[in-house]
């Protein structure tokens, strides 16, 4: 079709004319060939590119998770081992504390247990003592009381011409003396006891108090 054409356009010199445009449409659409197969080159190629940094980005997405997911892991073995340790750390310590409390008077209890051997001593050998030798066998026991109650921290609370303290001693009853000023403690009925900085028990005693005038008026007149 293209030699007839060739060869109408030479015998008729006026289809030059037509020839050109004709050359210039084919010249226009190869053109246009052209460019699309080279944009459908370059959208293949910009698929690879986004396809192979998409590959890229979920290779280093599974990395990330793989590894948080390690460190999870380590961490959860971390905190299991600790939770472990304060478990038996705590049955240790609730172990300790019933033994404190069922055996922690035992030094006190053997300490006690030579004082009942110096009574048992003392009573066995009365009918071959006199009775003063036994008060101070007595008073020697009681000596060795003390000491061992002081050696444990148990220490006598001294009252006796003391101002009242409702926090160490308990009042029994007031009484009226000239030795001691009012308020002070003027009897001891039962000592009181301090256990290191605790009070053990109250020393029960008697309280001063001031002679009534009036009594005190009489009395001079009566003289």
């Amino acid at each position: 079709m293209n030699e007839k054409l060739e060869k109408d356009l030479k015998e008729n010199p006026a289809n030059n004319s037509e020839k050109d445009n004709i050359e210039s449409i084919t010249s226009e659409k190869n053109n246009n060939l052209n460019e699309e197969s080279e944009l459908k080159d370059d959208l293949v190629e910009q698929e690879e590119n986004e396809s192979q940094e998409t590959d890229k980005d979920n290779v280093e997405e599974k990395d990330e998770i793989n590894t948080v997911k390690e460190e999870l892991n380590i961490s959860n073995d971390k905190l299991l081992r600790a939770l472990a340790e304060n478990e038996n750390t705590r049955k240790q310590m609730e172990k300790i504390r019933i033994e404190n409390n069922k055996y922690g008077v035992q030094p006190l209890a053997r300490e006690i247990l030579n004082v009942v051997d110096n009574f048992d001593r003392a009573l066995n050998s009365k009918s071959e003592t006199n009775e003063n030798a036994l008060e101070e066998g007595v008073i020697l026991i009681q000596k060795e009381i003390l000491s061992i109650l002081d050696k444990f921290n148990v220490k006598k609370i001294n009252a006796l011409g003391e101002d009242f303290d409702a926090n160490l001693h308990q009042a029994m009853f007031e009484k009226e003396t000239k030795e001691y000023k009012p308020g002070q403690i003027c009897e001891i009925i039962q000592e009181g006891y301090s256990f290191h900085d605790r009070l053990l028990r109250p020393a029960l005693v008697g309280i001063s108090k001031e002679k009534p005038k009036e009594n005190q008026e009489i009395k001079d007149e009566g003289k």
